[in-house]
């Protein structure tokens, strides 16, 4: 178990598993570049980490993000090991106060029901970012849709049904005392970071702004199959890395390796990051 404390906060990285992906996800890398940068030949599957983030802090227990359930099985057996993973430390899933959610990928937010359609966190609210919610919940369908937005739109409408009247649609701003939110739009429209402070020291939550450590701090350019927007995911990843290395920020990423944190540094127009 690997736990930061952050003054009266103490957050601790949950493995959800490992995600297998594979090359073609990256655009803007050639395929002998992505396989030498990440070590991995073209063809092997690439594996991710997938990390969630237990925040503690006056007796109330706050989960950044809720892993993948059952939604990617069974092509992908390494996933859906939160809810263990939380017991295992002591922590039962409905305990959980809170969960705040970067944004509605199902790698972040199917976790929220069980196999059978049960809600996994039975007395959380959900914080989901306005934009976010409006985009994958609200808007209408659109025919010229990509077949990944709507199925995305689809099942992200149906595992927030059960939380129906426990989600708080929030802004960017302190939504928690201590917990910030900072919309970071591109890998989808109201992806947020969530920044916790505390008598001057900080960590970062920073969701997917990067995916591949090993492409994206070499190649901050490199965008993913995944991102809504792909030019503005790219300039929304330099924007917060090289905040990130300024501000000596210790983050703490979805896709980073487990347990997920570190402190980025900059050399030039690269980047990397430090285990902390």
């Amino acid at each position: 178990m690997t736990t930061k404390t952050v003054g009266e906060f103490t957050v601790t990285a949950v493995s959800d598993g490992v995600l297998y992906s594979n090359h073609d996800v990256i655009l803007g890398v050639d395929k002998q570049e992505s396989a030498r940068l990440t070590g991995v030949p073209y063809g092997q599957p690439l594996p991710l980490d997938v990390n969630s983030f237990l925040i503690r802090h006056n007796g109330k227990l706050i989960l950044s993000d809720a892993g993948t359930g059952q939604a990617l099985q069974p092509v992908q057996k390494h996933l859906g090991k939160l809810p263990q993973n939380l017991r295992a430390m002591g922590v039962d899933p409905a305990a959980i106060d809170t969960v705040m959610l970067t944004h509605l990928h199902s790698d972040h937010s199917m976790g929220l029901l069980d196999e059978q359609g049960n809600v996994v966190f039975p007395k959380a609210e959900l914080f989901i970012h306005e934009v976010e919610a409006a985009f994958w919940l609200d808007r209408k369908l659109e025919p010229n849709d990509s077949e990944r937005i709507v199925g995305n739109s689809n099942k992200q409408r149906a595992v927030l049904a059960p939380y129906r009247g426990r989600i708080r649609r929030i802004k960017d701003g302190e939504v928690l005392p201590g917990i910030t939110a900072m919309m970071r739009p591109g890998h989808t429209p109201g992806h947020t970071n969530w920044l916790i402070q505390f008598d001057g020291e900080r960590l970062l939550i920073w969701g997917d702004i990067v995916h591949l450590a090993a492409v994206q701090l070499a190649r901050p350019e490199a965008r993913l199959i995944y991102d809504v927007d792909t030019d503005l995911a790219a300039a929304t990843r330099a924007t917060v890395l090289d905040w990130c290395a300024k501000e000596r920020l210790t983050v703490a990423g979805a896709h980073i390796g487990f347990p997920g944190f570190g402190r980025v540094t900059k050399s030039g127009d690269r980047f990397s990051i430090e285990p902390v």
